[in-house]
């Protein structure tokens, strides 16, 4: 049998150059800020997870300090940034994901209203360089260039279009904005507004040391500005390095939001009391338990690794503490009494229960993108396990303070409703219950504004 003849071979189309990037190009950083956006938002990472994937490749402190404010800054934005990369490319979805979060965040840099990080100009040319740097992306660079300079052209109607929608609107899921809106129909805005703001730095002052107010004045000597906003609290309108903090290192102070700072004051310890700190890390408010008073504390935490964040906390304000407390350790979940308690009850018990996160979402812009509506099922579940196993090791007499940083009506108000419900021993105490923002003389929410937590505290009748 012939063999078949074979016909001349099709030339294959031209594959356009990849151009090398240095660290030291905005290309760079945009480009992997875009990795980081993707690995969030499709792949369903945590933003630390993600930074540190991409972070552990980059040499430069400087590249890298760029790297994670676009990437914070991306994802603070993408309710904005997805929909205009689909109204700009006429896609639902722009494939590789990265390329479609690399336009997202060129998008958002170049939108109208906001203080600009670069110039629009030179945005479109590094966005459109970034995709020369890979291979996935080098044929999309004509649509990356064109979309990017179609907005430019044609912005006021695309910004128009994009805010018509829930999502525009607040940058936000629409089922989050939804929820936020119809559980708190009088402080909706306001919340959501806080979302899409800056964290503010908040710092702890340790009453061991001193107060506020000598602390503003430590901070003065050295030409930094700082404002008291509570009875151990001092909020910078400015960020910087903890290193760069007087006494930082000395146990002076701490970084702690003002609605965390809540936590160890309404526990009301007293000198001799034995103490559980549950789901304790990171330690900020392990640390301030140990600051209020003279006490026997147990912290308490699922994760090694985390716990090793509490140790360092309590080891650095240790030198100021005295020499009449105790502090333990010990990893294990906290439902599981047989794997870490002894059988001897504690006068009070901190459950920092795990939730959604919704009230510290400025802090972590991932959590919108990362959250669904069925986490708050599923979530409530282990909250009531929690709350469960650890009632059951305060003594008689002795106290419960629930907290969670969560904005969300069932990881709140209706969580403490059927705890108290389903205990029979249980009797509320006097608690802030929802942190809400705290507002300017104009009506808008202040920049040193808490974060939104969630506060019930409980006795257990004798």
């Amino acid at each position: 049998m012939a063999a078949p003849k074979q016909g001349k071979p099709r030339p294959r189309p031209p594959v356009a150059d990849v151009e090398p990037l240095r660290e030291s190009d905005l290309a760079f950083a945009l480009g992997n800020a875009a990795s980081v956006m993707a690995a969030v938002v499709f792949d369903g990472r945590s933003l630390d997870s993600a930074l540190d994937g991409v972070l552990r490749n980059v040499q430069m402190p400087g590249v890298r300090g760029a790297i994670r404010d676009l990437s914070y800054f991306g994802l603070r934005n993408w309710g904005r940034g997805e929909l205009a990369v689909e109204l700009m490319s006429g896609r639902p979805t722009l494939k590789p994901t990265e390329l479609g979060c690399l336009l997202g965040l060129g998008l958002s840099l170049i939108w109208p209203g906001q203080t600009a990080k670069y110039p629009a100009h030179t945005v479109v040319n590094e966005v459109v360089r970034a995709c020369s740097s890979r291979p996935g992306w080098v044929a999309a660079k004509g649509l990356v260039n064109a979309c990017l300079r179609s907005f430019q052209r044609e912005e006021a109607a695309v910004v128009a279009e994009v805010i018509r929608t829930v999502q525009g609107r607040w940058n936000l899921p629409e089922w989050w904005v939804n929820t936020v809106l119809h559980q708190h129909p009088d402080e909706g805005r306001q919340l959501l507004e806080q979302t899409g703001m800056h964290a503010p730095f908040v710092l702890r002052v340790n009453q061991r040391w001193g107060t506020p107010d000598d602390y503003v004045a430590e901070l003065e000597k050295r030409g930094v500005v700082g404002y008291v906003e509570g009875p151990s609290a001092v909020w910078l309108p400015k960020g910087m390095s903890v290193h760069d903090l007087p006494g930082f290192a000395q146990g002076w102070v701490s970084v702690q939001d003002m609605a965390a700072q809540l936590a160890a004051p309404l526990m009301e310890l007293k000198a001799g009391q034995r103490v559980l700190d549950a789901c304790a890390a990171p330690g900020g408010k392990t640390g301030h338990l140990l600051e209020c008073a003279d006490i026997d504390l147990t912290a308490l935490d699922i994760s090694a690794a985390r716990m090793a964040r509490v140790q360092d906390n309590v080891d650095r304000i240790a030198p100021t503490l005295g020499t009449q407390w105790r502090y333990t350790a010990k990893v294990a979940p906290a439902q599981d009494l047989t794997a870490w308690w002894d059988g001897q009850p504690f006068d009070a018990v901190l459950a920092d229960v795990p939730c959604t996160g919704s009230g510290v979402a400025r802090r972590h812009p991932d959590i919108p993108w990362l959250r669904r509506p069925q986490d708050l099922t599923q979530l409530s579940r282990l909250q009531h396990t929690l709350l469960d196993a650890l009632w059951s090791v305060v003594k008689p007499g002795g106290t419960l303070t629930l907290v969670t940083c969560s904005i969300f009506q069932e990881e709140g108000p209706l969580l403490a409703t059927a705890f108290l419900e389903q205990h029979s021993d249980a009797q509320a105490l006097p608690a802030p219950g929802l942190v809400y923002p705290m507002l300017d003389d104009q009506g808008h929410v202040h920049p040193a504004s808490p974060d939104g937590f969630f506060y019930a505290r409980f006795s257990k009748r004798p």
